[in-house]
């Protein structure tokens, strides 16, 4: 019986552990130094929990290059005013991003500008503006 409880709280620490490591903060991950502006298409939006992804299209003069968006939650997404249904496939958007640290084409999207000027700044609990 002993050994079984020892077993169970050591499973316990275990994956406690494990979801602790897997959550990243804003600022270990992404360079909020060096905001960058994006024009692209969307081409793929992924939107589950933990983190919201859009996929952009951004062409440059040699092509194309497909950019990761990492966001938010859905439901933080949607009180801030953002809902899957106003992202559609196709559909060119401007977005302010904060490029990750590490990993090319990959950053966290700050604000988002639909073609018709409307839009969406994603708050993320500092007092900076997205401008």
């Amino acid at each position: 019986m002993r050994a079984g409880i020892i077993a169970i709280v050591g499973l316990l620490c275990v994956c406690h552990t494990q979801s602790a490591d897997a959550h990243h903060s804003l600022a270990s991950e992404f360079d909020e130094s060096k905001p960058l502006t994006l024009q692209g298409v969307i081409t793929k939006i992924d939107w589950l929990n933990p983190h919201v992804y859009i996929y952009l299209d951004v062409k440059n003069p040699g092509g194309a290059t497909s950019w990761s968006l990492e966001t938010l939650p859905p439901a933080t997404l949607r009180r801030g005013g953002l809902r899957k249904e106003m992202l559609g496939l196709g559909q060119t958007v401007t977005v302010l991003v904060y490029q990750a640290r590490a990993t090319a084409n990959l950053a966290f999207l700050r604000k988002i500008t639909f073609a018709d000027g409307h839009e969406v700044v994603v708050w993320v609990g500092d007092v900076k503006q997205a401008k």
